[in-house]
C-alpha cells in the first residue's frame, strides 16, 4: 500500500486501487468500522498512548467509506448543514481519502458522551491539540490543518487524521507541510 497516496479534488482514486486495499474491521462504540490493516494497528497504539498520557478518550467516527457511503454522507451533510458547508468539509465521491482506509475522523468522549457532530467537535480544539503531538510517532498527520486550506482545498478539520507512515509524518510535522506540498516537492 502506498501510504503517501494523494487523494483530493485533483487526484481521484480509481476503482482498481480501492479493490486492492487490505481492509480489516475494528469495533468501537458498538459499531464496525474498517481501516487498512497497518492503520488499524497504529491507531490502536495511538489511542492507548493518548489516553495514558492525557486521559483523553478518542474513538473512530468514520474510517473507510465506499463510494456509495460517500455519496450518502455528502447528501446528509448538505441537508443538515447546507451546500456551502458541505463544499468546505466533504469531498466528492472518488475524491475522499476515506476510500483508502488510511483516513480516520476522530470523535472525543467528553464526560462519558461521544461527540456527534462537527459543531460539538469544533468546541474541543484544546483536546485535539493535545492529541496532535502524538500523531507523528504513530505515522499519522492532521490532514487538514488551519492555515493550509489554500493547499488542501478543504477547511480546517480538527478531527481528520491520516496515516502516511512514521518517517513521512515526522517530516511533515517538522517542516509544517501538508501532503500536497510533500508530494509536489519529492514525488513529482
Amino acid at each position: 500500500m502506498n501510504y503517501q497516496l494523494l487523494i483530493n479534488k485533483n487526484h481521484p482514486i480509481c476503482e482498481e486501487t480501492i479493490h486492492k486495499i487490505d481492509l480489516v474491521p475494528i469495533v468501537e462504540r458498538n459499531m464496525v468500522f474498517y481501516l487498512e490493516r497497518k492503520v488499524r494497528k497504529k491507531y490502536l497504539k495511538l489511542k492507548k498512548k493518548v489516553f495514558h498520557k492525557t486521559g483523553i478518550i478518542i474513538a473512530i467516527d468514520s474510517g473507510y467509506r465506499s463510494i456509495e457511503e460517500q455519496k450518502e454522507i455528502l447528501s446528509e451533510i448538505q441537508k443538515e448543514y447546507g451546500i456551502e458547508y458541505a463544499r468546505k468539509y466533504v469531498s466528492q465521491p472518488y475524491k475522499s481519502e476515506h476510500h483508502t482506509g488510511l483516513a480516520i475522523d476522530l470523535t472525543l468522549n467528553i464526560n462519558g458522551y461521544y461527540l456527534e457532530n462537527n459543531y460539538e467537535l469544533e468546541k474541543h480544539i484544546t483536546e485535539f491539540k493535545q492529541i496532535y503531538k502524538f500523531l507523528p510517532s504513530f505515522g499519522f498527520i492532521l490532514r487538514y490543518p488551519k492555515g493550509k486550506e489554500n493547499m488542501t482545498e478543504i477547511s480546517f478539520e480538527p478531527w481528520h487524521i491520516r496515516y502516511v507512515g512514521v518517517k513521512t509524518a515526522k517530516y511533515l510535522k517538522k517542516n509544517k507541510q501538508v501532503l500536497e506540498q510533500y508530494k509536489k516537492k519529492y514525488l513529482s
